[in-house]
């Protein structure tokens, strides 16, 4: 496996960055709806009263132990449903489908080839010998195929009844595009996204309120949110890299629902354009939550049992004063190509990680890819999967 950087230009920069516009890669995805299994695109805008464009893509079919419904966020309806559209083939793609695997030990596969089950942060000891499934993928840091633990490339993973899991598997860095270089550039900035969470919530230490005076779409959504009575706390997280990741607490004084007490997030070299993702999402997970297609019913009882004053004092952290700075002030790091954003993010990672692995899982015409960072934080999403001296 092979995997080149093109110099591709930017085409579309309406609420995102993407290679296409929104309509042409409806154009493009729709006809595979049928084929990835996904039987209706639901419109879940009118369920909330922001009216924050939501969609969801039902695929009844998905694997066992995946989810069945897929969201979709943005900006405008077509952003949306574009976006749902495009999760659902994130996550068809990502199943495994009797794909190529090596079974062996991470020594047979040889230090030099392979990424160290270990510096994945595993939950449990890696026992002697212990032989393990391995996928190929292209290291994008230092141009050389390299071998990476299955279990974080397939979601959800399949021992096939030959190996014990490493971890529980998820859709970290997991991102699809019009072409190939989007496809990487935003599974790149999913992983740090996650890794900013996790050791945000690690120290229990936010960074930075984050304040939105100019008008731009994230100054837009932001009044959407305050003109219907919930509380948005935005967060220019810390990080280890200079790539901004906004995260967004959203608090409904209204309905004082503890289901709403909702975190979105988001990361792009456009603070912008990360401010609007974080915003969108909490409008994602509240149209999620009120639709119930991906409810789960163990959580709901617990925030239920809690009630909203308990869950707003946990939660304070998200609520709290801090030092703030304007979004004007951040500095921007995008380009008008691709392939210069993927090395700028690649100079932001590569003092924190000795490879960036890209795994082709594209299964259509639309690239698919899982992009996997040694050492880069997940506790945020699976408590389970911190350092020792983390607890």
């Amino acid at each position: 496996m092979v995997i080149t950087i093109r110099p591709v230009k930017k085409q579309y920069f309406d609420g995102t960055h993407r290679y296409r516009s929104p309509e042409e890669t409806y154009a493009a995805v729709e006809p595979l709806m049928a084929e990835i299994g996904v039987s209706e695109i639901i419109d879940v805008t009118p369920l909330d009263r922001l009216r924050i464009p939501v969609f969801s893509a039902v695929r009844p079919g998905a694997a066992r132990g995946a989810v069945r419904v897929h969201a979709g966020k943005g900006k405008k309806p077509v952003h949306a449903r574009v976006s749902a559209m495009m999760e659902a083939l994130e996550r068809y793609c990502a199943e495994y489908r009797g794909d190529r695997m090596e079974y062996a030990t991470y020594e047979e596969i040889g230090p030099g080839r392979a990424v160290h089950p270990e510096d994945l942060i595993i939950p449990r000891e890696l026992e002697q010998g212990e032989k393990l499934h391995w996928t190929p993928a292209w290291d994008i840091l230092n141009d050389e195929e390299v071998y990476v633990p299955s279990n974080a490339v397939f979601h959800p993973y399949d021992t096939l009844g030959m190996t014990v899991p490493l971890f529980r598997s998820d859709s970290n860095g997991l991102a699809s595009g019009n072409i190939m270089e989007e496809a990487i550039l935003h599974a790149l900035f999913e992983v740090i996204e996650r890794d900013a969470l996790s050791l945000a919530d690690q120290k229990r230490d936010l960074g930075r309120r984050l304040t939105i005076e100019n008008d731009c779409a994230a100054r837009q959504v932001l009044d959407r949110f305050e003109e219907n009575g919930i509380d948005i706390h935005l967060w220019l997280l810390t990080g280890r890299t200079g790539i901004p990741t906004v995260a967004a607490a959203a608090d409904d004084t209204v309905t004082k629902d503890p289901a709403m007490i909702v975190i979105g997030s988001g990361t792009h070299s456009s603070p912008e354009i990360a401010a609007l993702r974080a915003l969108t999402e909490v409008a994602q997970s509240r149209g999620s939550y009120l639709q119930g297609g991906r409810n789960d019913p163990r959580r709901e009882m617990v925030i239920r049992k809690a009630g909203y004053e308990r869950l707003k004092r946990i939660n304070r952290m998200w609520f709290a004063d801090a030092e703030a700075v304007d979004i004007r002030d951040v500095p921007d790091a995008s380009t008008e190509r691709f392939d210069l954003d993927i090395e700028r993010v690649l100079q932001e990672v590569s003092p924190y990680t000795d490879r960036v692995c890209v795994c082709d899982l594209s299964r259509t015409p639309v690239p698919v890819v899982r992009v996997v960072v040694p050492g880069f934080e997940v506790s945020y999403m699976d408590p389970d999967r911190r350092h020792p001296a983390q607890g």
